[in-house]
C-alpha cells in the first residue's frame, strides 16, 4: 500500500508541477471592417475591369490591323487588275502604236508604287512593281526590236509573268494571315 500511496503522490505531484498556469497562445483572427471590405472589393473589381479592357483593346487593335491589311491587299489587287487589262491592251496593239499603251502601263506602275502597305503587303507590292518593270521593259524592247531581240523580249515577258504570279501569291498569303 505504501507503493500505491507513493505512486499516487508522485503522479499528483507531477500533474501539479507539470501544468503551468500559462495559457496556450491565441491565434488572432483579423476581422476587416466594412469599409476595408468595400475598398478591397473595389480594388478587385478595378483590377478585373482593367484586364478586360486590355483584352478588348488588344482584340480591337488586332481587328484594326487585319482590316488595314485587307484594304492594302484590295488596293494592290485593284492595281494588279488594271495592270492585267493594260497588258491585254498591249498584246492587241500593233508595234507602231505601243507608245501610248506603254505610257499607260508606266502610270499604273507609278500608282502601284504609291499604294499604302504594311509589313506583309510591302513584299507583295515590291514583287508587283518588279513584274511591272520587267513587262514595261519587254514592251519597250518589242516596240524597238529588230530580228535579234526576240529572245531577250521573251525572257523579260517571262520574268514579268513569273513576278506577277509571285506577287499574287504573296497577296493571298497576306490575306490569309
Amino acid at each position: 500500500m505504501k507503493q500505491i500511496f507513493a505512486f499516487v503522490f508522485i503522479f499528483m505531484a507531477a500533474t501539479t508541477f507539470g501544468c503551468n498556469d500559462a495559457v496556450a497562445p491565441k491565434n488572432e483572427v483579423r476581422v476587416e471592417s466594412a469599409s476595408e471590405a468595400a475598398r478591397n472589393d473595389s480594388r478587385a473589381i478595378a483590377g478585373r475591369l482593367a484586364q478586360q479592357k486590355a483584352a478588348v483593346d488588344e482584340a480591337f487593335e488586332r481587328t484594326r490591323a487585319l482590316e488595314a491589311r485587307q484594304r492594302n491587299v484590295d488596293a494592290l489587287r485593284a492595281v494588279s487588275a488594271r495592270w492585267l487589262d493594260g497588258l491585254d491592251d498591249v498584246s492587241r496593239i500593233p508595234r507602231s502604236d505601243l507608245a501610248e499603251s506603254i505610257k499607260k502601263l508606266r502610270a499604273i506602275k507609278t500608282e502601284a508604287e504609291t499604294v499604302e502597305v504594311d509589313d506583309c503587303t510591302g513584299k507583295a507590292r515590291a514583287t508587283l512593281v518588279s513584274s511591272m518593270t520587267a513587262s514595261i521593259e519587254a514592251a519597250s524592247m518589242f516596240q524597238k526590236e529588230g530580228g535579234t531581240a526576240r529572245d531577250a523580249t521573251g525572257q523579260k515577258l517571262q520574268q514579268g509573268a513569273d513576278s506577277l504570279f509571285a506577287a499574287q501569291r504573296e497577296m493571298d498569303t497576306c490575306q490569309s494571315k
